[in-house]
């Protein structure tokens, strides 16, 4: 099963380069119109047996405008227009930070740009797309997806510069990666598991671990957690703080899963308690600050 790995240096726009890694896209243009737009699509499609495929792209230089976006195309896409303007195309913009699929543009997140990492995931067992920013999910941008897609970029600012990582280094967003269930072996082969499993119990089977033990409710509770079903996640990371009460990873996921609910008061109990064990977590220290923007604008209204 091959995976994408790198862009293609033989399917972008004339307004881009790449450097000698396939990973550093440069665009080279003016960015004064619309004309001016450059995309690229990876070295090759996700085949559909990959059940999720995650990847990030680093915000090296904003560029003059701003204007980049990431997100999946089709092979027959244009490359002189921005992922999402045409058919068979998605992406998420930086400039305004609007989602756009085949044309059509609606509200998604917030603003991106240097200095910032955007995660793209694109999810086969029910077919959507979430991002990232710098770690923290941004709820589904893309619902029936359709097509043999390429993860793609487009720019048109001029100086603008991205880095894409797929896969090669650690993911800023922690879910993805493997290295927080604390046990080598499991976050080994925890990627691999994400792309061959359809639900928690074909997940527990692969990992050949033992149903109900800490281990077991961890990677249940984390695939459960990516895969959006919360109600799920939510009684395996319960059950394991039963378990371990000061469980960082529990509270870390469980936190996580009532903010996207919309529970804030019971996130901001969970990470609370987080940074009292840990009082440097950088996911909880950023997701305090937008719980305390929630509760705030709650409390006002």
């Amino acid at each position: 099963m091959e995976l994408p790995t790198a862009w293609s240096l033989d399917d972008k726009s004339s307004f881009l380069s790449v450097d000698s890694s396939g990973l550093r896209v440069n665009y080279e243009g003016l960015g004064e119109s619309q004309n001016e737009t450059g995309a690229i699509r990876a070295n090759h499609p996700i085949p559909p047996q990959c059940k999720l495929f995650y990847f990030e792209v680093d915000i090296i230089d904003e560029g003059k405008n701003k204007i980049i976006g990431i997100g999946f195309c089709e092979k027959k896409v244009d490359l002189n227009k921005m992922p999402g303007w045409d058919d068979g195309s998605l992406g998420y913009h930086g400039d305004d930070g609007k989602s756009f699929c085949s044309g059509d543009g609606n509200s998604y997140g917030p603003l991106f740009s240097t200095g910032d990492t955007i995660g793209c995931c694109l999810n086969f067992t029910n077919n959507t797309v979430f991002y990232t920013k710098n770690g923290i999910y941004l709820g589904i941008a893309f619902r029936d997806l359709k097509g043999n897609l390429y993860p793609c970029v487009g720019l048109r600012s001029r100086g603008g510069s991205i880095e894409a990582n797929f896969g090669h280094r650690k993911f800023k967003y922690t879910a993805i990666n493997g290295d927080d269930i604390d046990d080598e072996s499991l976050g080994k082969k925890w990627t691999n598991a994400l792309n061959m499993c359809d639900n928690a119990n074909d997940l527990i089977n692969f990992l050949k671990i033992k149903q109900d033990t800490a281990h077991a409710l961890k990677c249940r509770g984390k695939f459960n957690f990516i895969m959006e079903k919360y109600d799920d996640a939510l009684i395996d990371l319960t059950r394991l703080l039963e378990i371990e009460s000061n469980s960082k990873f529990a509270l870390r996921y469980r936190g996580e899963i009532y903010y996207l609910m919309g529970k804030y008061k019971e996130s901001c109990k969970d990470v609370n308690k987080l940074l009292k064990i840990e009082v440097n977590d950088e996911w909880a220290s950023k997701i305090f600050i937008e719980l305390s923007k929630k509760i705030l604008l709650f409390s006002w209204n």
